[in-house]
């Protein structure tokens, strides 16, 4: 009799272990995987390698686990007959039930919740031999289950998504890890390559540019008004950038007496970049060909606009002003007295709108640069002052038009937008 019960007692711990064992595997976050990865453990690289393998590791796992559990439930009926009789078999049954459910799965499984490396670190050398006596039964296992699988799921989600990380990072701040100037960085850094160039660009009617047809000394007083460091250069109309001119070397020119020569003489080679090309790219090549403002071409190689590296570096670090700059107000400002609605400028980019208030957005093909190139798609004509147009993240209406362009709007988020 004491042999049963020491072998019941076996069982019923190999049970709990291997319960604890696969909570602990599947428990482990992205970043305990790179953990144990890289620790000089010879079992915490084990339990990585099996981490990997999580086909084998499972089926490994609840064989044993089956295996040990129909076994301690046989040994209980047979020492409950040898003992009581047939009729204790139901009481035996319902008993066993019990002590498998609280020391054998809910117990075992809360502790491996909150020590799941140390647990899968102490295991793996164990899993990883019973993966090697087991191997014919888990291989035919792992391959009649895959054929099941191929029948009902043929589509499978990754298992990191954007979206994931997004949230991994909002929990992050929420939780105290993170500030929230961190964690905005960050969120902006996971959507800086899904970033085009356009949704950044200056448009071509706010670029100051000089025709090559001017002398040094004719360009140098209205480009020192302009205020500006770098200016394209056009040859008879504005379509034609050749190149561009850095103040410094007018500067320069200025000093050597070269005021009669024409501008093209100090020009550069512009780089030339479209409309659809991502941030990442763009600051790529800024770094490569060691320059600071591109000329952005629309989809019929006419000039579209030009994009500097401050407006790449602004995309993660917010809007940066210069000892000369003038600040603008923020773009998007809740209102005080209007507590849920926004004034928001109308050249803001789209998608800083949908990040900074969190809004629900479903983008198909092409994304909208701006808040009015979106209120124009929306309508499909030039809307006016007052105008209140309706759309799946809200309601909008035209505050400030400047001729024929969108300035500044209002703007009300939906209320499945307004609950997040």
């Amino acid at each position: 009799m004491s042999t049963h019960l020491i072998a019941i007692f076996v069982l019923l711990l190999l049970s709990a272990m291997f319960s604890a064992t696969e909570t602990a595997f599947t428990s482990l976050s992205l970043m305990q995987h790179r953990t144990l990865q890289n620790k000089r453990s010879r079992s915490a690289r084990m339990a990585y390698e099996l981490s990997q393998k999580h086909d084998i590791l499972i089926t490994t796992v609840l064989v044993g686990n089956n295996v040990v559990n129909i076994s301690v439930s046989a040994l209980v009926t047979t020492y409950a007959i040898d003992l009581f009789s047939n009729s204790a078999v139901g009481y035996a049954t319902g008993i066993l039930t019990i002590v498998i459910l609280i020391f054998g799965e809910i117990t075992p499984k809360q502790i491996a919740m909150n020590h799941n490396m140390k647990i899968a670190t102490f295991m793996a050398y164990p899993i990883k031999m019973l993966t090697i006596i087991l191997y014919p039964l888990i291989w035919l296992l792992i391959h009649f289950s895959h054929l099941i699988t191929r029948i009902f799921a043929k589509n499978t989600d990754p298992a990191i998504t954007t979206e994931g990380v997004r949230h991994m990072v909002g929990a992050a701040e929420d939780y105290g890890l993170v500030d929230q100037y961190e964690s905005d960085l960050m969120q902006r850094a996971i959507q800086f390559s899904d970033t085009q160039v356009k949704t950044i660009m200056s448009h071509r009617t706010g670029v100051f540019c000089i025709s090559d047809s001017l002398t040094i000394g004719e360009a140098f007083p209205s480009i020192v008004r302009s205020g500006y460091s770098r200016i394209p250069i056009y040859h008879e109309n504005i379509e034609d950038i050749i190149g561009i001119v850095l103040v410094r070397d007018i500067l320069r020119a200025q000093l050597a007496k070269k005021q009669d020569k024409n501008i093209t003489s100090i020009m550069l080679k512009p780089l030339f970049v479209p409309e659809q090309m991502h941030l990442d790219d763009v600051f790529y090549l800024f770094k490569k060909d060691r320059l600071q403002l591109a000329i952005v071409l629309d989809e019929y190689g006419g000039f579209s606009g030009v994009v500097t590296m401050e407006d790449v570096a602004e995309q993660l670090f917010g809007e940066l002003y210069d000892e000369h700059e003038r600040r603008y107000p923020d773009r998007i400002v809740e209102q005080e007295l209007r507590p849920g609605t926004y004034l928001v400028m109308a050249d803001t980019p789209f998608l800083q709108l949908v990040d900074e208030l969190s809004l629900h957005y479903e983008h198909e093909g092409a994304r909208t640069s701006t808040v009015a190139a979106y209120l124009m798609s929306l309508t499909g004509d030039i809307p006016e002052v007052d105008d209140v147009l309706q759309a799946p993240i809200g309601t909008f209406r035209i505050m400030k038009m400047q001729g024929n362009r969108v300035e500044e709007v209002e703007f009300s988020p939906s209320i499945d937008d307004a609950t997040l």
